[in-house]
C-alpha cells in the first residue's frame, strides 16, 4: 500500500465534495431535521431513546451519503484509477473517507441531540470507544456494498438490500455498548463485546481487502 497515493485519492475525494457542497450540506441537514423531527415528537428523549435513535440516524444518514462513493463517477473513470493506482490504495482511501465522513454526520446528531434533549452517557471511554469501533465496521460495509452495488450497473437498492442485513451485528452490539455507557445495563463481561465488535470489523475489513481487487477488475 502507497500512503502517498492513498493521501491523493483521499484529498481528491475531499475536493470533490466540497465542489458539491449542496450535497454535502443535505446529508448533515437530513441528520439535524430528523433530530428534530423526534425531538417535537417526543418532547422528551429518555436515555433508552437516546442510545437508539442515535445509531438508526446515523445508519440511514451514512447509507445516503455512502452510497454514492462508487456510484458517483463512470466505469472509464476507475479504468483510468488502474492505470494509476493500486486496488488497495483506492479501496483504503474510499474507506478512510467515508469514516471521517460518517464521523462528522455522527457529530452532527449528538450536538443536535444534546441541544434538544441531554447528553446522558455516564460513561464516556466506552461510548467513545464503543462508537470508533462501531462507525468503521458501518463505513466498511457501506463502502463494500457501494463496491458491489457499482459492479451492478449503479443500481442503489441492492446497497439497501445488502447492507441493512450486513450491519445488523454491529448494531446490535453498538446499541449494548451504548446501553452499558449511560448506566441503562450493568454487564461486568462488556469488554468482550467491545473486543467482539473489534473483531467483526477485522473480518469484514479483511474481507473487503481480499474481494475488492477482483470486483474492480471486473
Amino acid at each position: 500500500m502507497d500512503l502517498i497515493k492513498v493521501k491523493d485519492i483521499f484529498i481528491k475525494e475531499l475536493s470533490i465534495e466540497f465542489r458539491q457542497k449542496f450535497a454535502l450540506g443535505g446529508v448533515f441537514l437530513f441528520a439535524a431535521t430528523v433530530v428534530f423531527l423526534i425531538f417535537k415528537s417526543f418532547n422528551e428523549i429518555n436515555p433508552r431513546e437516546w442510545t437508539i435513535l442515535i445509531w438508526i440516524i446515523l445508519l440511514f444518514a451514512g447509507l445516503n451519503a455512502v452510497v454514492k462513493s462508487f456510484l458517483q463517477e463512470k466505469k472509464e473513470t476507475y479504468l483510468y484509477y488502474y492505470t494509476l493506482f493500486s486496488p488497495i490504495d483506492l479501496i483504503v482511501a474510499k474507506l478512510l473517507y467515508n469514516f471521517l465522513f460518517l464521523c462528522g454526520i455522527f457529530f452532527i446528531i449528538i450536538l443536535f441531540m444534546g441541544l434538544f434533549s441531554s447528553f446522558p452517557v455516564k460513561d464516556f471511554g466506552l461510548f467513545a470507544i464503543g462508537a470508533a469501533l462501531g462507525i468503521f465496521g458501518i463505513s466498511v460495509v457501506f463502502t463494500f456494498v457501494s463496491v458491489i452495488s457499482a459492479s451492478d450497473n449503479g443500481n442503489a437498492t441492492l446497497m439497501s438490500i445488502l447492507a441493512l442485513p450486513l450491519v445488523l451485528p454491529i448494531l446490535l452490539l453498538l446499541l449494548k455498548i451504548s446501553a452499558v455507557s449511560v448506566r441503562l445495563l450493568t454487564d461486568t463481561a462488556i469488554a468482550e463485546d467491545v473486543w467482539l465488535l473489534f473483531g467483526v470489523d477485522s473480518i469484514l475489513l479483511g474481507a473487503m481487502l481480499l474481494l475488492f481487487p477482483a470486483l474492480w477488475r471486473s
